[in-house]
Order: C-alpha cells, then structure tokens, then sequence
C-alpha cells in the first residue's frame, strides 16, 4: 500500500485530490511531548478528511520522554487525543531526538517500552518508528520483534533494516496533489487494517461473525491438513511463550499432528510427507495461532 505520513508541517491538506492521486493510507502526528498544549494543530482536521475520503489511517506521537516515567506522560496525553475516534493502523511512538538516543539501548527501550505498554493497555495496536540505524543501535531486538515497526529508511531501492517491519518510511520528498511542498513517503506490507478490525482495537469493535465468533477448534485442524498463512505471522518456539522466535513467509503449510496446544496454538511443518514424522524438532517448523490459519 502507497502512504503518506503528515503533521501541521505540511499545512491544510486537500484530502479528495490526495485520494485521487492514489493515497491508501496515511499516518497523522497526534501531537509532541507530555503536555495536552501539545496537540498538532492540524490532527483534528487531518482525522476528518481521512474519514471523509474513506482513506485508513494511524496517528504517530512525536517523543521527547527522557525517563520511563516521562514516556508514561507521554502516553496519558496521546490518548486523550485518540479518545472517540478510529483508527485503522497502529499508535506508533516516534523516538527520534539525540539527547535521548544517547541514553543507550537499555534507556531507549526502557522508555519505548514504557509508553507502547501504556497504549496497547488502552486497546490499541501500537508500534515504534524510527530510523534503521537507531532502531538497529537503540533498542533491543526483543522490543522489536514485540511491536509493529515503522522504519525510516532514505535513498536505497529496498531497505536493508535488520528484522520485521510493517512499514518502510521511503523519502521525505515526495510530492502529492493536495498537500503543498514534500511530503513523507511510505510503502506498507502489513494487513493493519484487517487485523486491528478483526481484534476490536483502535477504536473499533470486534467483528463477530459465524467462523469468529467460535473457537477455531471447533473446526478441527486435522494432521496433515494444509492451511494457507499470511506473511509476517508470528512463529513461536513452543505453545506458551509470547515473544515470538520469527515471522514466516506467507505461503501454504501443514498441520504436524492436529493436537491443539495452549493459547490456541498448533505445531506446523513445510511439507505434507513431514506430518508426524520424529524427532519433533527436526519437522516441526514451530507452533503458530490457529486465528492466522485460512
């Protein structure tokens, strides 16, 4: 999906000629700092054009938090200013300033971690951003693998970031009709929308039909079966842990032995002909939730 990210920099926008010129989504600053004065002057008018155009959007929060403590203030303002509206990609946490960035990884992931706790609590689907060497060099690769990523990544044709990422921040030149001057351009390869609706978060409540509104179990994943999955999906190394160990490619795999494991997890394999075959763990390919299966 083509996106743009924008703040009260980029002044009014013109949100129907930035829907023709083919903007899919679009991430809007909420606001800066820990204090309620801090609100972008433009996020109000910026969320209503989003809606008005049917263009799916997230909002990012700008951080100057030096301290947990502060990143938790932080928090407390940015969702005041979510209160009441909807959103149909992440919270992402901005951390960009040096003063803060010189703490350390431990500090920055301290901090990080502090405010996207507070959030996600709230209901939200939330994520960091930053650029790749920062968040490369600042942060933990437990944090990263945790939380969406946004990644800023400028003048290659494919970044190189080490690890997930949903979204790739590509230039801070683009041009758009409806928006005067540069403006952020995105590239994003995650399905937000689709899983923030499906969870009831952001604003937005569960969808429950006939296939959700009862446990997948109920359909009985049989050994053997093939089940198609999405790319990015998290692959966890057992049926408790919750930092997962990789995300898969999307592609088609199939159910090891239809023994349903603890948080509605089943064990996966590559191939057919490795279905039930020992030592587990030489054909398992690693547990996955049953909710990721189509």
């Amino acid at each position: 999906m083509r996106g743009i990210d924008i703040s009260k920099h980029n002044g009014a926008v013109n949100w129907a000629q930035v829907k023709a010129d083919g903007v899919q989504f679009a991430i809007l600053r909420a606001g800066y700092g820990k204090e309620a004065s801090q609100k972008d002057t433009q996020f109000e008018a910026n969320y209503i054009g989003c809606k008005a155009q049917g263009i799916p959007c997230g909002a990012y929060w700008y951080s100057y938090a030096a301290t947990p403590a502060e990143a938790r203030q932080e928090a407390a303002v940015c969702l005041s200013f979510l209160k009441g509206k909807t959103f149909a990609f992440p919270i992402y946490f901005d951390i960009e300033e040096q003063k803060v960035l010189a703490q350390g990884k431990t500090a920055c992931t301290a901090i990080a971690k502090a405010f996207l706790e507070t959030v996600e609590k709230a209901g939200y689907f939330v994520g960091i951003y930053s650029s790749k060497s920062y968040l490369e060099s600042c942060f933990t690769e437990e944090l990263r693998t945790r939380y969406a990523v946004w990644v800023a990544h400028y003048g290659v044709e494919k970044t190189t970031y080490h690890g997930q990422y949903g979204i790739w921040q590509k230039s801070s030149t683009g041009k758009v009709s409806g928006i005067r001057g540069n403006v952020d351009m995105n590239e994003c390869y995650t399905d937000y929308p689709a899983a923030i609706r499906k969870k009831g978060l952001n604003g937005f409540k569960a969808v429950q039909t006939a296939a959700t509104a009862k446990p997948a179990q109920a359909k009985s994943w049989k050994k053997g079966q093939a089940v198609h999955i999405g790319s990015n999906v998290p692959l966890f190394a057992n049926e408790t842990t919750t930092t997962p160990a990789s995300r898969l490619t999307a592609g088609t795999y199939y159910i090891y032995d239809g023994v349903p494991c603890k948080l509605g997890r089943y064990r996966i394999t590559t191939t057919a002909a490795n279905c039930g075959r020992t030592p587990v763990g030489k054909y398992v390919t690693g547990y996955v939730s049953w909710d990721n299966f189509k």
